[in-house]
């Protein structure tokens, strides 16, 4: 008899589908053979909030009709919960695999199988067809159902947990608050939906999406306690973010191209961990003042204000800055101690030497940043590991030698770089891109024992990568 840890090394060779005959030996092959590749007989397992779920995904009328091939091996030991996925339109052929797909949900539940649907349906006509597979469905993608009355088929649902709308024209979305076990929404380029009030009082939603829709107002989210996370994209009526003061769930608020001009509501927020917010008119960060759970900022702006107000968010981990012209210095980070992410990105900044306190920097990224001339002074934290200066007119890296930890090194366009000066002898250089630099020879790192990939392709003044070459262990591009 194999040993599990045979059967596991068995499993491994198959990129695709595991033969039956392999996974049918034991509890254990089958146990791999279902968590690698295509699984076994089109169903695979995976942990879902610590339980373990058996998923089948059915494509098309063929894949249905072999659904009796599969019944054994669904209700075989080890049995688990089952997650079926299924996509359908309005067509005969989809009509035809709903039959099917009903008949072997009967013979699911008579071997006591707990079942649930996740379906999605295209350009249909009516939900009425598909109501035996929507009572049974935890997940519901609506897609392109422009000439959808209604949405009376997906009222009192009482498995479904999440449900996405993309390109319907419904105006009326209130079915779906009668969905008590409702937690995820998303709305996407739905032209008639002008408001959320459809969402009124749903107490178990917490995440919720609103992309590309006229929506005037969030009010309805008011009503739902347990909101986590919120995202509203591309909604030019939307104006403000008033309503979600008082939910105090509240951990992730991401706006992009809204024409919200005032964020004070997100100091109320006091337990928000991520926030994102890209516009192309301006973007004041002191409403973000003093919130100490937040961990994540992501911002974008045609000019990002208040830059120093982050010195209060204590907790951060994350930061991505783009557009703050007036950012000059980054000393204001220097009281974010768990910083071990920063992305700068078309900034005023004329130096980096505020970071070398940052012992907890492992990821700094540099874009565009046309007053940044120098890292002279720059005294590497000790864990950095990855380090991008991109599309600035620095000179020299000569300082770098100090990052013992470095493995990739991004100098890619920085027309005024000529030497990779600094990164001779760093133990742990895996990877250097310096694309369209301008560095003449590669001999400094030709010496670095872990390098293994180098792109130095467009730089105009390289005279040979030869030395590269040599070594024959690193991959090397070039002109």
């Amino acid at each position: 008899m194999l040993r599990c840890n045979e059967l596991y090394e068995y499993g491994s060779y198959f990129r695709g589908s595991v033969p039956l005959a392999l996974a049918a030996v034991s509890p254990c092959a089958r146990e791999r053979a279902e968590s690698c590749g295509d699984g076994t007989l089109g169903c695979v397992t995976s942990v879902v909030n610590g339980e373990a779920w058996r998923s089948l995904r059915i494509r098309k009328q063929e894949c249905a009709a072999q659904l009796e091939l599969v019944e054994w091996w669904l209700t075989h030991y080890p049995v688990v919960p089952l997650k079926v996925s299924v996509s359908l339109t309005d067509d005969k052929d989809s009509l035809d695999t709903v039959s099917l797909v009903e008949e072997f949900s009967v013979h699911l539940e008579s071997y006591g199988v707990r079942f649930v649907f996740c379906l999605r349906l295209c350009g249909i006509h009516a939900p009425e067809p598909f109501g035996a597979l929507l009572s049974r469905a935890e997940d519901v993608t609506l897609h392109c159902c422009t000439e959808l009355p209604s949405l009376d088929g997906l009222d009192r649902l009482r498995y479904l947990k999440r449900v996405n709308f993309y390109a319907c024209g419904l105006t009326d979305f209130s079915a779906i608050c009668t969905c008590v076990l409702l937690e995820d929404v998303s709305f996407n380029s739905c032209r008639g939906l002008t408001s959320l009030d459809g969402l009124q009082g749903l107490q178990q939603l917490k995440s919720m999406d609103v992309t590309k829709c006229p929506v005037t107002s969030l009010e309805a989210l008011r009503t739902c306690p347990l909101l986590e996370r919120i995202t509203v994209a591309f909604c030019p009526a939307l104006t403000s973010l008033d309503a979600l003061k008082g939910l105090r769930n509240l951990k992730s608020v991401g706006v992009t191209e809204c024409p919200v001009t005032n964020l004070e509501i997100l100091l109320t927020s006091t337990s928000l961990e991520r926030f994102v917010c890209h516009s192309t008119g301006e973007i004041h960060l002191r409403p973000l003042e003093g919130l100490r759970c937040l961990k994540s900022i992501d911002v974008f702006g045609g000019n990002v204000l208040d830059t120093d107000a982050l010195h209060t968010c204590t907790g951060l981990e994350t930061v991505k800055i783009a557009g703050a012209a007036n950012l000059i210095s980054l000393g204001g980070l220097q009281s974010l101690l768990f910083l071990s992410r920063l992305t700068i990105n078309k900034c005023g900044i004329t130096s980096l030497d505020a970071l070398r306190t940052h012992v907890t920097l492992v990821e700094l990224q540099v874009y565009f940043c046309g007053n940044l001339t120098s890292l002279q002074h720059f005294k590497g934290p000790p864990n950095l590991k990855h380090i991008t200066i991109s599309h600035c007119p620095i000179t020299s890296i000569r300082s770098l030698n100090t990052c013992v930890s470095l493995q990739r090194v991004n100098v890619t366009s920085c027309p005024l770089l000529h030497s990779l000066d600094g990164l001779d002898g760093l133990p742990s250089l895996q990877r250097v891109y310096a694309s369209q630099s301008g560095i003449t020879d590669v001999v400094a790192i030709a010496q670095c024992p872990s390098l293994r990939y180098v792109d130095v392709r467009g730089c105009a003044q390289l005279q040979s990568v030869d030395v590269l070459l040599k070594r024959g262990d690193v991959e090397v591009h070039y002109d």
